[in-house]
């Protein structure tokens, strides 16, 4: 039997509490990183230093979107930690990339002596 027949729901087709909340999250979260991470961090700043007791970021408003801040910290925080990973990964790369060529080099002069 399924679930639509077994009466889930109020039967209005309305989605439990839950999954409207997580719908929603995904919507800021992509809302926010439209905007991107430095508009958003400077928005946040902004908006704590102008009215710090204010429970809903403004920051956004202009997509019909309006996450609390603490979502919005949250979201700020994880985006630090992923930009940072990304940068980690370039900077190892480029590193690893340098002692290779340095060893190369060093090889190739000692070929030649």
């Amino acid at each position: 039997m399924s679930i639509a027949v077994s009466g889930f729901g109020d039967g209005d087709g309305s989605l439990p509490a839950f999954v409207e909340r997580a719908q929603q999250d995904v919507q800021w979260q992509a809302a926010l990183r439209r905007v991107g991470y430095r508009k958003v961090r400077a928005a946040y700043a902004r908006q704590m230093r102008n009215s710090p007791h204010v429970e809903i970021f403004w920051g956004i408003g202009h997509l019909n979107h309006w996450p609390t801040m603490e979502f919005v910290r949250v979201w700020l925080k994880a985006e630090k930690k992923r930009v940072m990973a990304r940068v980690r990964l370039t900077f190892m790369s480029a590193m690893l990339a340098t002692i290779l060529a340095g060893m190369a080099f060093m090889a190739a002069l000692s070929m030649l002596h």
